[in-house]
């Protein structure tokens, strides 16, 4: 969607879920989930169709008047409007000269949930604060969104440097444990 400002993008998870009671523990015996939700925040620093489009519902420019310069118009609607879209996060880790691994986060379905005031002033450029929330799954799919990357330290049992309690842990094994 554009420029963002040096704070990033917040990725943010929650996930409620409720332990059964029961009499012979404290402890939960299991967890039922109650809700999932996925988010993505960032400020975009931009003032563009894109951004002003999600910042407010789906709202879309037209050109008016046949003068030059051109003008553009559009309503801000007084009924709040769903706007679905598939929602792109890429970033690159550089560890080393070597070492530069690019990851990106797809959410197939996403809609704006939360906005930030919009921020204008003499001494900084507009910011628009959008946050997206992934939406249930498409049809015959099972997840709400995928990370891709060529990043090999993403993998179980990749070499990992351990320290502190893990440590000991390891050394009171026996042999072979």
């Amino acid at each position: 969607m554009g420029l963002s400002t040096p704070d990033g993008t917040t990725l943010a998870r929650k996930v409620e879920k409720e332990g059964t009671e029961h009499w012979q523990q404290l402890t939960p015996a299991r967890y039922i989930y109650k809700s999932q939700e996925l988010t993505v925040a960032s400020v975009f620093q931009e003032t563009k169709g894109e951004v002003l489009s999600a910042y407010f519902g789906g709202m879309k420019f037209a050109a008016v008047g046949t003068g030059a310069p051109k003008n553009y118009r559009a309503e801000i609607s007084s009924i709040p409007k769903s706007d679905v879209r598939a929602l792109c996060v890429d970033w690159t880790d550089v560890v080393s000269d070597e070492e530069i691994y690019s990851h990106r986060l797809y959410l197939p379905r996403a809609e704006v949930s939360e906005t930030e005031d919009a921020q204008f002033s003499r001494t900084q450029e507009a910011r628009w604060g959008l946050t997206f929330s992934a939406l249930a799954p498409p049809k015959g799919k099972t997840y709400i969104a995928v990370w891709l990357t060529n990043d090999p330290a993403v993998l179980f049992g990749a070499p990992a440097v351990a320290t502190g309690a893990l440590d000991v842990i390891a050394e009171d094994r026996p042999p072979g444990k």
